[in-house]
């Protein structure tokens, strides 16, 4: 009977360590007035950017994932509906989406999306090194009311809204602010960037903005950013996260 035991609970422990170890990451989903958004999809990519988990949220906003350890791509909120190229509402109701970029999910992770019209997409966040200790942050705004203003055929058609669309803010037109585990950082620099995406496609207007480096002291292994945005020609607000991995030699 002791043999018995022993195997079955060397059995258990075996099964029980060669499982995947899981976090939960969950959150609520709502507009810049903190309105839920119900339906909506949240989904997390693999770093070949092909879909690893998905959910939608609740009639209240709220969603919950179980998620395996590691790094992922990005994560994505929107609700379907409101993505011009599906062009299922009138174009005043179109959003564009949520981003969270390079997600390290180490631990249970609280992430909650805010979304609205202007979408802040390929971010990523850099150190200033050998020069002023500050940060540097780039990404690409695009313009939900732009993009609608061309003809149907051409923005619910992916490969001719590459082509044919410009969805950038004028630097006169944006207002950004930046935050690092909920710190705000001073901006020092903001500068437009004419980004090259392809040989048949006009280029689209990044933004390279330089902050002084945040606090340094965190029980993670990451700082989170924030990066929320606003075009103030048409009123579209639009926010982002990007988990800044500490490199060893700061």
């Amino acid at each position: 009977m002791k043999n018995i035991s022993l195997t079955l609970l060397i059995l258990i422990l075996a099964s029980c360590a060669g499982g995947p170890e899981t976090v939960t990451i969950s959150g609520r989903v709502t507009d810049f007035e903190g309105n839920p958004v119900g339906g909506s999809v949240v989904q997390i990519k693999h770093e070949d950017f092909s879909p690893a988990y998905e959910t939608y949220t609740d009639g209240d906003g709220f969603y919950s994932l179980q998620v395996e350890k590691g790094r992922y791509a990005s994560m994505y909120a929107i609700r379907p509906e409101e993505y011009p190229r599906n062009n299922a509402v009138p174009t005043e109701d179109m959003r564009l989406e949520f981003w969270a970029w390079n997600l390290v999910a180490d631990r249970n992770l609280t992430i909650n999306p805010r979304y609205h019209k202007l979408e802040l997409y390929g971010t990523t966040v850099f150190a200033n090194v050998g020069g002023y200790d500050g940060m540097f942050v780039y990404f690409r705004p695009m313009s939900v009311t732009k993009y609608v203003a061309y003809a149907e055929e051409i923005f619910t058609d992916k490969s001719v809204a590459e082509r044919e669309t410009d969805v950038s803010i004028s630097p006169e037109h944006l207002k950004v602010r930046v935050f690092a585990d909920e710190q705000e950082l001073k901006i020092n620099s903001v500068t437009p960037v004419e980004e090259f995406i392809g040989i048949a496609n006009p280029a689209i207007t990044g933004y390279l903005v330089q902050v002084d480096a945040p606090a340094r002291p965190t029980d993670k292994p990451y700082i989170l950013f924030r990066v929320e945005a606003e075009n103030t020609e048409y009123g579209e607000r639009g926010e982002n996260l990007y988990f800044y991995e500490l490199p060893r030699y700061m």
